[in-house]
């Protein structure tokens, strides 16, 4: 019998119920209906408002497998294998962190309670203990995190182990913590294969990341799903994911997200690095003496008024603090305002789709040293068609959208950085001198009187002077 929309069991329970019993991939649409038959919906349409349920439930109770096709979580990550390499302490001690399986189960999961069975599936004899280590945090100072190790010291003596050796680890019960545990030694270890497989986990990781909405992948969605796209799950075992992400350029992972590693800091992780005294790290590549004399040429356009546009060139052994002066000159901004510049790096998704993604290159401040004249153009790894963003006045934030035209050689002679060309001018003609029969080139816009009016009220030179009093601006061409 159908429970009633005002009691009864909830949608995740549900879900629960019906996946506790499923032993193969389930369609979505299938599972959908399961649920509403047994707790109808009023959303005027139901089975999206059931998908919209499932979303949430992403690496809690399940995971899409493709669009259109789920499987239960205790499913998705049995027979998931990893392995971690011993060290010297771990052999002297025999302690193996069991906070670094947490991932690997579920996220209510009491890590107390982890189990371990050999490959005849027999209990492994092994006890926990807490050790409590200070950690110094640049916000919240000192403080105690209590960790949790298995002693697997006999179980590691049978084995004869030695550091370098590496423990098998196959998640053999994802809802109860049970993992079966196989012994390699280094002298057995596969390495080609093992860096096949860790690139191949490191490349499904930035496949998802490069098709999130967002710039970042939370990782008890992304860790099961990342699994279940790998060929041969089961197979041979690759790093544990973050050792995989830890040897990788493109992303770094934290207790919660995996993001780009030369992504832009949360506001946390920005105010951290300001409590610590730290620099913002900026990646730049080594360049040649010949590269540094290349000239850079940029067309740059106002964001939303592409119209406007300004070629500028630039040798590459000059700093973004050059870049900046230029524009600021061939735009005619105002000088004593901060500027700044991103990359935009282009996310290419499955779809064909491209987006882009911003990489900080750093500020100019006109009226103090600024990480931006550490910053050479050819520093930056620009190619033809690359793109950059360039925001003048973080007040007013006037953006730019620069676009690499061209990589040449320099002129003898010449004289950079330097403005090359401009759109042709589409002038307007004051509005005061209309109404009297003249046409006189607009220079002024009044804000004050536009919002008043409700339409542009532009002036030239001679008419602003009335207007003196008011937020005007000097028209750009």
């Amino acid at each position: 019998m159908p429970y009633k929309q005002d009691s009864g069991p909830t949608y995740a329970e549900i879900m629960q119920q019906i996946l506790d019993s499923a032993d193969r991939p389930v369609h979505v649409k299938e599972f959908s209906e399961q649920i509403l038959a047994l707790r109808p919906s009023t959303a005027k349409n139901p089975l999206q408002a059931v998908r919209n349920k499932l979303r949430q439930e992403i690496g809690r109770l399940l995971v899409f497998i493709d669009a259109e096709t789920i499987l239960p979580m205790r499913l998705a990550m049995k027979g998931v294998r990893f392995r971690l390499q011993l060290d010297r302490n771990t052999i002297n001690t025999g302690l193996v962190e069991i906070d670094r399986l947490a991932s690997y189960l579920q996220t209510t999961f009491p890590l107390e309670k982890v189990r371990f069975i050999d490959t005849n599936e027999q209990p492994i004899e092994f006890h926990v203990k807490s050790l409590v280590e200070k950690v110094k945090s640049p916000v919240l100072g000192t403080y105690d995190v209590t960790s949790l190790y298995a002693n697997l010291g006999k179980w590691l003596r049978k084995h004869k182990a030695y550091h370098k050796d590496s423990i098998l680890f196959t998640v053999f019960d994802w809802k109860n913590g049970v993992f079966q545990l196989e012994y390699e030694p280094y002298a057995k270890r596969n390495a080609a294969l093992l860096s096949q497989r860790n690139q191949l986990l490191a490349s499904l990781f930035y496949e998802m990341l490069e098709n999130s909405p967002r710039e970042e992948l939370f990782k008890h969605e992304a860790l099961p799903t990342v699994y279940n796209r790998l060929p041969d799950k089961s197979g041979y075992p690759p790093e544990h994911w973050m050792t995989v992400l830890e040897n990788d350029k493109r992303m770094i992972a934290d207790d919660w997200s995996i993001h780009y590693r030369d992504g832009r800091l949360s506001p946390l992780q920005e105010l951290a690095r300001e409590l610590a005294g730290e620099s913002r790290e900026i990646q730049t590549v080594p360049f040649s003496k010949e590269q540094g004399n290349q000239v850079y040429r940029f067309k740059a356009s106002l964001k939303h008024s592409p119209n406007i546009w300004r070629e500028v060139e630039i040798q590459g052994k000059q700093t973004l603090v050059d870049l900046n002066n230029a524009l600021v000159n061939a735009f005619n901004h105002d000088w004593d305002h901060m500027g700044g510049f991103w990359k935009l790096v282009p996310r290419k998704a499955s779809s064909g789709r491209v987006r882009y993604r911003e990489v900080e290159l750093g500020d100019v401040n006109p009226f103090e040293e600024s990480d931006g004249a550490k910053v050479k153009i050819a520093g930056i790894g620009l190619s033809e068609g690359d793109k950059l963003k360039f925001v003048f006045d973080f007040g007013d934030w006037i953006e730019h959208t620069l676009t690499l035209e061209s990589i040449t050689s320099s002129q003898a002679g010449m004289e950079y950085p330097r403005e090359t060309a401009r759109n042709k001018p589409r002038y307007v003609n004051c509005i005061k001198c209309e109404r009297e029969g003249k046409q006189t080139v607009a220079l002024w816009i009044c804000f004050t009187c536009s919002n008043k009016y409700q339409k542009d009220m532009v002036y030239c030179e001679k008419c602003s002077e009335k207007h003196e009093d008011h937020y005007m601006e000097e028209i750009l061409y």
